[in-house]
């Protein structure tokens, strides 16, 4: 009967009045929660219970899983900086013998790539 009859007390207050109230209660019960939560944390401290902070993400996440990943990364993208210089470079090769074989037929491109005839 009285927490109906704050709530209806509550009801006739402004906004601001009733967003105070609320917030106020979420602390109260967050505040309430922690101290449960310390004392049963206590207790089995008391108790001489030993502490587990894992958990399975934690798991999962271990530095030899981490080095076998680095490994496969490093096996899947093995290209040395020869063997990347070799493909540019042959790349560059074709380039030229297209634009020479271009340059023997007459074609000539200007700088926006449109095909003019001498």
């Amino acid at each position: 009967m009285a927490i109906q009859k704050a709530v209806d007390n509550l009801k006739e207050q402004p906004k601001e009045d009733r967003v105070a109230v609320a917030s106020g209660i979420a602390v109260t019960v967050i505040v309430l929660l922690l101290f449960v939560w310390g004392f049963f944390f206590l207790k089995k401290l008391q108790r001489g219970e030993p502490l587990e902070f894992g958990s399975s993400a934690q798991d999962e996440f271990n530095f030899s899983s981490v080095r076998e990943a680095q490994k496969e990364i490093d096996t899947a993208f093995k290209y040395t900086q020869d063997e990347l210089r070799a493909i540019r470079d042959s790349s560059a090769e074709s380039a030229i013998d297209l634009r020479e074989q271009e340059f023997e037929l007459g074609v000539e491109e200007d700088q926006f790539g449109t095909d003019t005839s001498f």
